[in-house]
């Protein structure tokens, strides 16, 4: 083909065509750019088809983290949950009431004071796309808004959480003096079996110490969960949006 281009180019010349060798140079010159033109917006469609393809894989990913995420956060909560109904119980239980004189009930809430469950967010698809500068190939500002301030929110929740932890693991001292701690794994270990030394369920109850410890342990056990009821809206909200920018995305 240049060949032939250069074939016309020499005639011209060697004919004295000078009009005609101009228009001839510069229609060269145009089809040369358009070809310029051409290649830059192949190359533009193959970087923008490549940006897409990336963009889809990230939400993907995002979707599925965040729903593992909703999954644990349920789990979570409800055992937190179990933690705030029991100490409020036992906040409003009558030490002369014949409940408070039940140990199968006191042994089963004793318990459920016990739980630790922990959010530990999964956040890998959301830092790849955020170190690898993928998550800006997202256009809705909402939800990138949400995406950068996710971690924060999570944090502030973890706080209250280790807090709640915190004050639990240190509370053994108290439940040691009336309460043999197999007594009431076993609830939910009963291949544990029987204590051999007995509990004093009814005189826990009666120690001011005690109730200070569940009081403690309801407030901040409360703070957590209002905290990841925050969490929870939040990653609502981001799936909501994930899954509305993959149906923009796939139309």
């Amino acid at each position: 083909m240049i060949k032939f281009f250069r074939k016309i180019r020499q005639n011209l010349i060697m004919e004295n065509k000078t009009s005609k060798y101009l228009k001839y140079a510069i229609g060269e010159i145009v089809l040369v750019m358009i070809g310029i033109l051409l290649a830059l917006q192949v190359n533009n469609w193959n970087e923008a088809r490549k940006d897409h393809d990336k963009k889809i894989a990230l939400l993907k990913s995002l979707k599925v983290e965040f729903a593992l995420n909703l999954k644990q956060l349920d789990s979570v909560m409800y055992y937190d949950n179990l933690v705030v109904k029991s100490t409020y119980w036992f906040l409003h239980l009558d030490p002369e009431n014949a409940v408070a004189k039940n140990t199968d009930s006191l042994r089963e809430k004793l318990q459920q004071t016990s739980w630790l469950w922990t959010f530990d967010a999964q956040n890998g698809a959301l830092r790849s796309g955020i170190s690898s500068g993928n998550i800006h190939l997202i256009k809705n500002d909402s939800l990138i808004n949400l995406l950068f301030s996710w971690q924060d929110i999570v944090a502030d929740a973890k706080e209250n959480e280790d807090r709640s932890i915190d004050l639990r693991l240190k509370s053994n001292y108290i439940l040691d003096r009336y309460i043999r701690i197999i007594d009431y794994r076993k609830i939910i270990h009963p291949d544990l079996g029987n204590s051999k030394f007995q509990s004093d369920y009814f005189a826990l109850i009666k120690d001011p110490v005690f109730e200070d410890y569940i009081s403690e342990r309801y407030t901040f056990m409360q703070d957590a969960l209002n905290e990841l009821y925050l969490v929870r809206n939040q990653n609502l909200k981001i799936l909501e949006l994930l899954n509305s920018e993959l149906k923009k995305a796939n139309d």
